[in-house]
């Protein structure tokens, strides 16, 4: 609920809230079992488990919040940009060293020119204030459905944050995701139709009607998803905003008279949760290369494009703020965000290199003598894996990986950060009122190119994934009225 970066305010707040749960006394562990059995009821549900939670939002002071949206739309901008110049930029193709068949499918024409419109920016909120940005994921970024609604039971259960949200002396802020979703989705679309209508567009052709009452949006993903509860959220927030939409399997695609069809009926608009090796999987079905071939030929609206797989690889921390991309950076604001908030981070190699200090040396050399001081992570994976942390990993397990990796292209070294740990009230086994300590990061989002909300999230462990057995909670702004 609070973490180090936190002020009185915060603190403030975060003791009534504990206050509150502590006169419920017994019945603490009864409204848990409730809240646990509501989720269950509305979705809040991964891999056929109800996603852990504690008893309360995770709030940050109403000005830091301030300072993450304003770093989020800066960074937004920029990482689009590199999204967008991958196409025809030959040395950031070059630093990126895409798979072929990997690079052919961000290089597919765009119809539409904002490649980044969906992207979680994921940091760690240090102890002294600094906002550092270690991953974004910009490919399959999940939790926008499930923090909605996990907000609202938090809601509908604690009279104390009923309180703070519509009256008293602080005031609890929470910025819902969704609307921001729809909104971009809703213009994704129009924008879409205009083209693929207009005299460039396959549009008349294929007897796509210039408007739509109720556009068709198929939310894709692999037919093993653990997300499938918040696809069924994020459908259902699409319906009530005015369009059709259901989760589909990439099985379930299929070409008919040109137009990418899910049981028969057209697709105006596909919400990609599919990830590109997913897409390329040469085990695929039918279906992967329906959507590759729709897409390449306008014959359907995608959200969350394949150019966004640019921004989703670990690589580009490395290349952002090096002297060779300065020409994707403009301005001295975009310098200033990308240098604050983005930690040294290499393309594992051997040879010299700038090192944390400034200093020149050799890369290779440095991580092996230098492993307390350092995180060893793939590229291209996600979820958490592979990640090794130095200073918890064994001296031969680290050499090992050096030697395994160093130069091929597909890991990174990032400098280590103190993983940020808060305090949450949660329920024991007993039943009983506690509060855990956990590792924390924040995880604001970007839609549509605007700050859209942010998440937390939560893990006994220092490597800190939903997936990999991780908590999830809304992120609160609180500020005195």
């Amino acid at each position: 609920m609070t973490s180090p970066a936190t002020n009185d305010t915060t603190d403030a707040f975060a003791s009534r809230h504990f206050g509150a749960l502590e006169l419920l006394g017994d019945e603490c562990g009864a409204l848990a079992l409730a809240m646990r059995d509501w989720m269950v009821a509305h979705d809040v549900v991964f891999a056929g488990q109800p996603i852990p939670f504690v008893m309360a939002p995770h709030c940050i002071e109403a000005s830091t919040m301030a300072r993450v949206q304003h770093a989020v739309e800066v960074l937004t901008r920029v990482l689009d940009r590199f999204c967008t110049a991958y196409r025809t930029d030959v040395g950031l193709r070059h630093a990126l060293d895409l798979p072929t068949a990997e690079s052919e499918l961000v290089r597919i024409e765009p119809t539409l020119d904002d490649p980044l419109q969906l992207c979680r920016l994921d940091a760690f909120l240090m102890d002294d204030g600094r906002i550092q940005f270690l991953e974004f994921n910009a490919e399959s970024p999940a939790g926008i459905g499930y923090t909605d609604v996990m907000f609202d039971g938090l809601v509908e259960h604690f009279t104390s944050l009923q309180y703070a949200r519509d009256e008293g002396d602080l005031h609890l802020a929470y910025e819902r995701i969704t609307p921001h979703l729809i909104r971009t989705v809703r213009s994704v679309e129009a924008r879409w139709r205009r083209w693929t209508t207009g005299p460039e567009g396959p549009g008349s052709a294929l007897g796509i009607p210039r408007s739509c009452e109720r556009p068709f949006v198929a939310l894709i993903d692999t037919a093993d998803s653990p997300s499938v509860p918040e696809f069924r959220i994020i459908c259902r927030s699409l319906e009530a905003a005015g369009f059709d939409a259901a989760y589909a399997s990439l099985d379930e695609l299929r070409r008919l008279d040109g137009r990418l069809c899910v049981q028969g009926r057209a697709v105006d608009i596909v919400y990609r949760r599919a990830l590109v090796e997913d897409v390329l999987d040469p085990y695929a079905s039918p279906g992967a290369a329906a959507l590759i071939a729709a897409v390449r030929e306008g014959a359907v609206a995608m959200f969350n494009p394949f150019p966004a797989r640019v921004a989703n690889n670990k690589k580009l921390l490395a290349l952002i703020g090096a002297p060779e991309f300065a020409h994707l950076l403009e301005g001295d604001e975009e310098r200033r965000v990308v240098a604050d908030t983005i930690p040294w981070t290499r393309i594992l190699a051997h040879g010299g290199s700038t090192l944390p200090d400034g200093s020149a040396g050799d890369l290779a050399a440095y991580v092996r003598a230098h492993r307390d001081d350092l995180v060893l992570k793939p590229a291209s994976d996600y979820g958490g894996h592979n990640v090794h942390l130095g200073r918890l990993t064994d001296i031969d397990v680290w050499e090992a990986l050096v030697d395994a990796h160093a130069g091929t292209g597909e890991w990174i070294v990032q400098l280590y950060l103190d993983v940020p740990t808060g305090r949450f009230p949660a329920i024991d086994d007993e039943g009983h009122l506690v509060v855990h300590e956990r590792h924390f990061n924040i995880n604001p989002f970007a839609i549509g190119g605007q700050y859209a909300g942010m998440i937390t999230r939560i893990s006994t462990e220092p490597v800190i994934n939903v997936s990999a057995g991780g908590g999830l909670l809304p992120c609160v702004s609180v500020a005195r009225r």
